[in-house]
């Protein structure tokens, strides 16, 4: 029974692997040393994890305003104030840094969603 449950998990994880192909950085914002300061840049630490990142249109609005979107799913229960992209996150550029909008968490799997732009529909 034992080894049944070890081959259960290794499996699980191997699994993984294959539905979390991608690194993301989650970004945990740091206490601020002069918030006031001219050249003032929030400071993040950052976590590498797995992820599964995929782009899709959204309507979060009760008008039904449709938005462009990024969702990211980590397995297992995260919090971060906001996200790098692997390939595109450069430390200490906040340029590189997504704010987060909303974040859902589900029995072992946390979700980060990035909203991009407004998608105009039919040319209104």
């Amino acid at each position: 029974m034992v080894k049944l449950k070890q081959r259960a998990v290794l499996l699980r994880l191997v699994g993984d692997g294959m539905r979390y192909p991608n690194k993301v950085y989650l970004l945990i914002k740091l206490l601020d040393k002069d918030p006031d300061g001219l050249n003032h840049q929030a400071s993040y630490r950052s976590q590498v994890v797995q992820a599964n990142v995929q782009q899709v249109n959204l309507t979060f609005a009760p008008n039904g305003t449709v938005y462009n979107a990024t969702i990211i799913r980590v397995y297992g229960r995260y919090q971060a104030d906001a996200i790098g992209l692997d390939g595109e996150y450069v430390e200490d550029d906040n340029d590189t840094v997504h704010e987060i909008q909303k974040v859902s968490q589900h029995d072992k799997q946390t979700a980060f969603y990035i909203i991009h732009n407004e998608v105009i529909l039919h040319g209104e």
